[in-house]
């Protein structure tokens, strides 16, 4: 579900941060998961965002100056209940572990740990 915000306030936003939406004291408060700012809005501003709370990712952050003030934009793909596809990242542990367990299996065979180290001949002065 797409989602176009336009916020009376600068709030710059990278790409791809993921974003939690929820309501504070009548207030709309969004709230960037990754660096935990939170930028509070009044809900009289804001249109009609349905279910509250929701999570979604940035799509596109514009922040425009115009003569009234500092405006921000931002379109989001959101997802109700708070839910965010999170299998990225999975596939990518799942790559990082078969990478780990092919290390280890190289460092025993080139390691040298199944032979007892030799001892060193005493040395004379």
């Amino acid at each position: 579900m797409a989602v176009t915000l336009i916020l009376p306030l600068p709030a710059p936003l990278g790409v791809g941060r993921v974003v939690a939406v929820d309501e504070d004291a009548g207030a709309v408060r969004i709230r960037d998961l990754t660096t935990g700012v939170v930028y509070r809005v009044p809900g009289s501003v804001l249109p009609e965002l349905g279910t509250l709370p929701w999570r979604g990712r940035v799509e596109a952050c514009t922040v425009l100056a115009t003569e009234e003030g500092t405006v921000t934009e931002l379109a989001l793909d959101a997802v109700p209940g708070g839910a965010v596809d999170l299998r990225g990242s999975a596939v990518a542990l799942e790559g990082a572990e078969e990478a780990a367990a092919a290390a280890k299996a190289q460092a025993a065979i080139w390691g040298g740990t199944d032979r007892p180290p030799q001892e060193e001949a005493p040395r004379f002065w």
